[in-house]
């Protein structure tokens, strides 16, 4: 196989725009870096292509998801130019995003209400796969398919399904699917009694969860601190409170 040295090659160009919104946003497209990423993608994932470092090809032929997409091996120069991280894996994928059009939530949802941080969000993500939260309305947050997302949420884009809505769509939401807003003035979420399944709606570090969202939840709550503590992580506290509802 003819190893790709040149930033210019066609394939890698693509492939390297992705880490821009308005070129995921263009082609419909994004990248998946790293070996977990990559290995854990279900079938259902739409490759467009694979690229490969050269010391990473026969682990990825060993490992290769069962896809008829084609690859190209690359020099590790040029696996490093794709990926913003100082010691990329390897492995990277070009795959088509889903149509993210507005859907009703299945089950237990979330909905992020200013999520600006990529690692935060794309924690989240992860969380909510396993906590069994599989729906994610994304309100003024950062776009799900940047490539930090997308790492830091170790195949869990592929787990759930998501969509970008307005602040209307966030309160039928909240009203029509047992809203339940985490905020420092609701009641202790220990004591939370609520029909299930459940929309939580989670804000910003530093802005929280905006006031009309508040105002339409059934039920607003807070985790508790100590130590004169006065806020978290939102991807801790949102892991908090997932399980604390499930």
């Amino acid at each position: 196989m003819e190893i790709i040295s040149s930033n210019s090659n066609k394939f890698v160009k693509l492939a390297r725009s992705l880490a821009e919104k308005k070129y995921r946003d263009q082609t419909g497209l994004f990248l998946v870096e790293g070996g977990n990423s990559v290995y854990d993608m279900p079938d259902s994932a739409m490759v467009e292509f694979f690229l490969v470092s050269e010391r990473r090809a026969e682990e990825f032929e060993f490992k290769k998801p069962n896809r008829k997409a084609p690859c190209y091996m690359v020099t590790d120069s040029v696996m490093q130019s794709l990926s913003d991280t100082v010691t990329p894996y390897g492995v990277a994928a070009v795959v088509k995003k889903p149509d993210n059009i507005f859907f009703e939530p299945g089950g237990n949802a979330l909905i992020l209400d200013g999520v600006s941080d990529s690692g935060n969000l794309g924690t989240i993500f992860r969380t909510a796969a396993a906590a069994g939260f599989n729906d994610i309305y994304l309100l003024s947050s950062a776009d799900a398919y940047s490539p930090k997302v997308v790492r830091a949420s170790m195949s869990a884009i592929f787990k759930v399904r998501t969509a970008v809505i307005d602040e209307d769509k966030a309160l039928y939401l909240a009203k029509g699917y047992n809203g339940v807003a985490l905020d420092m003035g609701g009641e202790d979420i220990k004591n939370l009694k609520i029909d299930k399944p459940v929309t939580l709606i989670l804000g910003s570090e530093a802005h929280g969860v905006r006031g009309s969202l508040i105002k339409a939840a059934k039920k607003t709550v807070r985790i508790d601190m100590k130590n004169n503590m006065e806020s978290l992580n939102v991807a801790v506290a949102a892991g908090i409170a997932m399980y604390f509802i499930n």
